[in-house]
């Protein structure tokens, strides 16, 4: 790299920032900008009947970990880790809905106090 030319650089996961580097007359490098550590959300609490968020790459800020749901529960998700230091969720999880039941062989009345969910 010569006199005048320059490169950018970002941070690496768990940072945020980035900045230049120039070439100077004096042949050194002189850097704008920096690596600051990224906000951290610390673990993430399980969604309303979801089983424990899987986070691969950490639980900093612009992270994201997905979820499944427990037993009779559909659905699923993301949370994702926000600059303010919380966790914002993308999903649910939602009973197993069964829908109305036929009737039994033989049989002439229904009765679904608790409805048709799991």
């Amino acid at each position: 790299t010569t006199y005048g030319q320059s490169c950018t650089f970002g941070c690496a996961p768990g940072w945020t920032g980035g900045g230049t580097l120039s070439c100077t007359s004096s042949g050194a490098w002189a850097v704008s900008g920096r690596c600051d550590p990224a906000p951290n959300c610390g673990i993430p609490r399980a969604p309303a009947n979801a089983i424990t968020p899987y986070c691969p790459s950490g639980t900093y800020t612009g992270q994201s970990c997905s979820f499944g749901c427990g037993s009779g529960y559909s659905g699923g998700g993301t949370l994702s880790c926000t600059w303010s230091g919380v966790w914002a969720q993308n999903g649910s999880c939602t009973a197993v809905n069964c829908g109305p039941p036929g009737l039994p062989s033989n049989a002439n009345t229904l009765s679904c106090a608790s409805g048709t969910t799991y």
